[in-house]
């Protein structure tokens, strides 16, 4: 079920937030450069249509004048004009934020504790956990930590334990608790057979 309100990043009883420096540093590093290029394209597309504008108009102006110096002179005073305008009432640039941990293969690909790391909350991992039910979302804190996998394998899972949990119900409602039991065995079975853990440098 796709989420309206923005959510707020999921805390751990324990208090646990993965501790890895490089990734961490990784995480932190693309967001600003996602920022930085984002109003840099925003800047230079103006910049340079501006740019080309201003040339056709002294082009057509030392033309129709035969007079280049007032043609110049033109040119400079609406480009200084132009740029104080921009300056003033330049459009926000759009930053999508899903695409902000590209060069890591997305927010989905994060080790599982990620899911409980702020700045991982800042690159779109909202946006990848937008059709993730609540109950489903704090089943995986609740087990990110132990969870071996990716933030993504890690999602799946808990869906396909509360598909299990229904299916054993008998048309009762399925408690947090039951999706959180059959979940918590696929997770420790999988880290019981993992030969790494993707957390296993994350603090």
């Amino acid at each position: 079920m796709a989420q309206d309100a923005p959510r707020r990043v999921p805390t751990r009883a324990d208090g646990w937030r993965p501790d890895d420096p490089v990734l961490n540093g990784l995480i932190h590093k693309s967001i600003e450069q996602a920022y930085r290029r984002t109003a840099e394209t925003g800047s230079m597309t103006a910049f340079f249509g501006g740019g080309i504008v201003l040339t056709v108009l002294g082009v057509i102006l030392a033309a129709g004048t035969d007079n280049p110096t007032l043609a110049a002179g033109v040119v400079v005073v609406l480009a200084a004009g132009g740029l104080m305008y921009a300056g003033l009432n330049a459009p926000e640039s759009k930053l999508d934020p899903i695409r902000i941990l590209d060069v890591l293969g997305g927010p989905g690909n994060l080790p599982a504790g990620y899911l409980v790391y702020p700045a991982a909350w800042r690159a779109g991992m909202p946006e990848f956990l937008a059709r993730v039910s609540d109950r489903q979302l704090a089943v995986a804190a609740r087990l990110c930590r132990e969870h071996p996998g990716s933030v993504a394998d890690l999602v799946r899972l808990v869906a396909t334990a509360e598909a299990h949990a229904h299916e054993h119900a008998w048309g009762r409602p399925v408690t947090e608790a039951e999706v959180h039991r059959f979940a918590q065995r696929a997770t420790a079975e999988w880290a019981r057979i993992a030969p790494v853990s993707m957390n296993a440098q994350a603090g």
